[in-house]
């Protein structure tokens, strides 16, 4: 059963997790008051605004999907919590977003069109030139999708074989990085690259394991769709949230509140929740997709990773 049929909505999941949230934000606050005092930048605003815009995806099941008026998916699940501290503790409104593609993550934040990105985005060098992140909040690698039928099974298999990415991803780079002998087939987001894989324009999908479990849920079977087990390329992939640069405190309180949230109940539960296929063929999914403090720390409102 999915995500989509025997999920909450978004009221039931506040309704359900009211205690967990709490505890989420206590922690944050306490850590929060013994590290830092007020600011001119915090005066009833939060980025500078007291109205943040938080741009996230619609068409990613396990992670952030609209079906049916409903939201659901991990990412959907961290930003009802963050909405809840950033209403509750920060006093500010929030709004949801959910028109962002990849290809304009960045654009949107440098533009002022979001205030935070939350959408699967890697944090990357490149990108941290650019714009600040949060996070990690969540770690996955880059894996294939196929059909339950495919004979793929290992790097060899994917010779000539059609493998389709999408605009804006790092997924591209990796692929062509590693495996110059595959095709490569083009796609305008991950909802199309399936697609092609279902009407055999393409052999594999290939991009975060999250993402490709998420699809795979939707279609299990002896017909559907499966993730090939222990096939990878490239570095780790670590998703943050995106924030424009130039309000290094505000970012600071949002890391603090992140590593509350990450080391809390309410990220396994969500985690759960989002992602019972990935759960089920990955007993130590915690060790594999948890981040630790340390890496938060490495990666949230600077200009590179910290060493």
């Amino acid at each position: 059963m999915t995500r989509t049929t025997a999920g909450r909505g978004a009221e039931r999941h506040r309704a359900g997790h009211r205690m967990r949230r709490r505890a989420v934000v206590a922690a944050a606050l306490a850590a929060l008051l013994a590290t830092s005092c007020a600011s001119d930048e915090h005066d009833g605003r939060f980025l500078g605004t007291r109205e943040i815009d938080v741009g996230i995806h619609k068409d990613l099941p396990g992670m952030s999907l609209l079906e049916n008026y409903t939201y659901s998916g991990f990412d959907n699940d961290l930003f009802l919590d963050l909405e809840e501290w950033l209403e509750g503790e920060e006093g500010v409104q929030v709004t949801r977003n959910a028109d962002v593609p990849s290809a304009a993550r960045i654009a949107k934040l440098q533009s002022g069109d979001a205030d935070l990105i939350i959408a699967s985005f890697s944090i990357t060098p490149d990108r941290m030139k650019e714009i600040d992140f949060v996070g990690p909040y969540l770690t996955t690698v880059q894996g294939f999708l196929v059909d339950a039928d495919s004979r793929i099974r290992t790097h060899a298999d994917l010779a000539g074989k059609r493998v389709c990415t999408w605009d804006g991803t790092t997924s591209r780079v990796a692929l062509e990085a590693e495996l110059e002998d595959t095709v490569s087939v083009g796609g305008t987001d991950a909802a199309e690259c399936v697609r092609k894989l279902r009407d055999g324009q393409a052999d594999a999908v290939s991009t975060d394991q999250v993402l490709l479990y998420g699809f795979a849920q939707l279609e299990p079977g002896e017909n559907g769709l499966r993730v090939v087990p222990g096939l990878t390329v490239g570095a780790p992939q670590h998703y943050g949230i995106g924030v424009a640069k130039g309000h290094r405190e505000d970012c600071g309180r949002l890391a603090e509140w992140l590593k509350g949230y990450v080391g809390s109940p309410e990220w396994q539960a969500n985690f759960r929740e989002a992602q019972p296929l990935l759960v089920r063929e990955n007993p130590d999914w915690i060790s594999r997709h948890k981040p630790e403090d340390e890496l938060i720390d490495a990666h949230s409102c600077v200009d590179k990773p910290k060493v």
